[in-house]
């Protein structure tokens, strides 16, 4: 006679078919599912066997149906066991011949106890109790099948003990949560509601519900294991429990508390008994399941409000600093970390150094531009958790240990990138909860929500930092502009025996470099060129200050060594040491005696092309940047000239500025001019050389001011 209590163990032999079919559907390529499902059929083994015997006494034979049942059991607990070698995942594989020895004695187990008499002779019913004899092989197989059993569990504690990897922690808690729900269960239905209500037709549900539970709880925390959540998965189930409990005790009442076998409830078409439990189901979930949502994302719910009333705050943040402050301080607090960080791009070290942090300091936060870290984090563009690194090994093959070592040593479990125009501009690190508690999948949701806000912001507060920075610049350029005009000679100087010629080019958006000529006397000129590093009011103010300190060296104009070193001076006590990069060369020619003194410090060489071996010469001279050391003895060279002799002094950027096709105007190039017009006015020299880079750049712009000055014998 079928009754409730054998449908619930029929509908928990059927539910439990459908996960293992679920699984296999859902990865059929992942060993840790083939081997649940393999568990899984051994326990529906134990489920609808055991729903045979209380359903069919009369109609089937008890001993073999039961015999099945023992070798279902003990073909069960033996995957279990090959389970808890596999699951979670370990490093090294367990192979399969290793898995096929653990199974065989099971497997021999199995044939005993259906094809011999060796372990039960006989089952049948005895006022109303189900009967079984046993013979002496039973001793040996409860011995086998718990001895499975014990080393599992023991596997599993060994490895939720020893294991670093927090999700598989919370993998192993929910089985045993599961298990301890499983056995829960068994012992209330078949054994405390047997013995003290006399329910015996409550019997089979017992043990039914509890494997039914023992194993899902496995199944979930396998299928489950990349959004791994216990409180989720106890709030379904407690969803379930209560609705189904809704259901079932009215019904128990009705047919055993009450004598209504006149309405003949009994006797009630079994397929009629399902549909009014679906209904039932049905109706009850939709009042019950938002009582229940509400009590267990109550945190969550609140959680989402007070993001949402961050998202509206940090929306009026244009300030970088404080955005990144209130991101860190509200993280920290909402979350209750241990530790929260800020790594921001710094242009100036090439890496991503640490802007602001909360509670415990990370040892070594830094990250280089080139770290294989942020590599990753370019492109593939998303949340990292130190769980996500152990178990993803196909996302992670080649970054895996260097993950794993800034996880380690910082002491943080999630780190969340924060880009700006899809480049990476910052990384967010957070720590471990004080309550040790793991970050649930609906926090890690809401945190990716936040990380998208976070960039939208930032690039916000970017954009407007980077706009209030190009006002500034406009207005230091236009006011640098006019210091220029008077920085550089408005014509070159006309001296006989010598004739020049220059151009120059500035840098898009406005330039600093730096030339002009002193003249002592009617026997000699000298000839200064710069390069001052940077643009604005500060460099365009230098230049100013080199044209005041050159034009006062009147005196020492013929010792290129004494220009340089008072140039070195004074550009020192103005910075402090500290100062900007300026280079600058000096050159004095003794017209009467047709003589080139010269002093380098720090900017090209000088080209001489000779006409008496019609080739070039570098005259170079030991120097460094004027203003880092003012008691540095700066080398002097001297040459002699002759009447065609060609000497040009040029900027850095003319040979290294790179076109659109990544090609530079190289000094073999400028070189080659000078010798192919060689018979010019330099002047003429100067135009063709100008008009050729020119060409040769395109729309491209140089990477710095470019000043180029020639002289040529006569």
């Amino acid at each position: 006679m079928i009754t409730l209590s054998l449908i619930g163990s029929l509908l928990s032999s059927f539910m439990l078919l459908f996960t293992i079919f679920y699984g296999l559907y859902k990865n059929y390529h992942d060993r840790v599912l083939r081997y649940y499902s393999y568990f899984g059929l051994c326990a529906f083994g134990i489920l609808f066997t055991m729903f045979l015997t209380y359903a069919f006494p009369n109609e089937l034979d008890l001993t073999l149906v039961n015999k099945i049942t023992q070798a279902s059991t003990v073909l069960t607990f033996s995957a279990l066991f090959v389970l808890s070698l596999i699951f979670p995942k370990t490093e090294k594989q367990v192979p399969f011949l290793v898995i096929t020895i653990i199974l065989v004695p099971a497997y021999i187990i199995a044939y005993i106890a259906v094809f011999t008499d060796m372990n039960i002779t006989a089952a049948y019913f005895k006022d109303g109790k189900l009967v079984r004899e046993f013979r002496f092989f039973y001793t040996v197989y409860l011995s086998v099948a718990f001895g499975y059993v014990l080393l599992g569990v023991i596997n599993f504690i060994r490895k939720y003990i020893t294991t670093k990897v927090e999700l598989y922690r919370k993998q192993m808690r929910f089985v045993f949560i599961g298990t301890g729900i499983a056995m829960t269960f068994a012992a209330v239905f078949s054994i405390i509601m047997p013995r003290f209500f006399g329910y015996v037709d409550l019997y089979v549900l017992g043990p039914s519900l509890a494997t039914f539970i023992g194993v899902s709880s496995l199944f979930y925390a396998v299928i489950s294991y990349q959004m791994m959540d216990i409180r989720t998965a106890i709030h379904k189930t407690t969803m379930y429990t209560v609705i189904s409990t809704a259901i079932f005790l009215p019904m128990f009442a009705l047919v055993y508390i009450y004598d209504i076998n006149i309405l003949g409830l009994k006797t009630i078409p079994l397929y009629i008994i399902a549909f009014i439990i679906v209904v039932m189901f049905m109706v009850l979930s939709k009042y019950i399941q938002p009582i229940i949502d509400k009590a267990f994302k109550r945190k969550h719910y609140e959680l989402q409000e007070y993001l949402d009333t961050f998202v509206k705050e940090i929306s009026t943040i244009r300030d970088i600093d404080e955005l990144i402050k209130k991101t860190v301080s509200t993280i920290h607090n909402t979350f209750y970390l241990k530790s929260t960080y800020f790594l921001l791009y710094n242009n100036e070290v090439r890496s991503y150094q640490l802007e602001y942090s909360m509670g415990e300091a990370p040892v070594s936060p830094s990250i280089n531009r080139l770290s294989p870290i942020v590599r990753w984090f370019n492109r593939n563009q998303r949340i990292v958790t130190l769980d996500n690194v152990y178990i993803d090994e196909t996302s992670f093959i080649d970054v895996r240990d260097e993950f794993i070592q800034y996880f380690t040593t910082n002491n943080i479990i999630i780190m969340i990138p924060i880009y700006h125009r899809r480049v990476l501009t910052g990384i967010l690190c957070l720590g471990e909860k004080d309550t040790l508690a793991a970050y649930k999948p609906d926090e890690i949701e809401l945190l990716s929500f936040l990380s998208n806000e976070t960039n939208i912001n930032l690039s916000h507060a970017i954009t407007y930092q980077e706009a209030k920075k190009e006002q500034m610049l406009q207005r230091t350029i236009t006011i640098s502009s006019e210091l220029l005009a008077k920085a550089v000679p408005r014509a070159l100087p006309n001296i006989a025996g010598i004739k020049y010629g220059a151009f120059y080019i500035p840098r898009q958006g406005g330039g600093i470099d730096y030339f002009d000529f002193i003249r002592p006397g009617l026997q000699g000129i000298g000839t200064i060129a710069t390069d001052i590093a940077g643009i604005g009011m500060q460099s365009a103010l230098y230049s100013v200050i080199m044209r005041s300190a050159f034009h006062t060296s009147l005196s020492d104009a013929h010792s290129s060594y004494s220009v340089i070193q008072k140039l070195n001076r004074v550009i020192h006590n103005y910075s402090q040491g500290k100062g900007i990069l300026i280079t600058a060369y000096y050159y004095y020619i003794d017209v009467r005696n047709m003589r080139l003194i010269y002093t380098n410090a720090g900017f090209p060489p000088m080209e001489l092309y000779r006409v008496e071996k019609s080739d070039f010469s570098s005259l170079d001279t030991e120097g460094i940047p004027l203003g880092y050391d003012p008691t540095f003895n700066y080398g002097m060279g001297r040459t002699n000239i002759l009447r065609g002799d060609i000497g040009i002094l040029y900027s850095k950027a003319l040979i290294t500025s790179k076109n659109s096709r990544g090609e530079q105007f190289t000094l073999d190039h400028v070189r080659n001019i000078i010798k192919e017009n060689r018979m010019k006015m330099p002047s003429d020299i100067a135009t063709i050389i100008q008009d050729e880079f020119k060409a040769f750049m395109g729309i491209s712009s140089p990477e710095s001011d470019i000043v180029v000055i020639i002289f040529k014998s006569y």
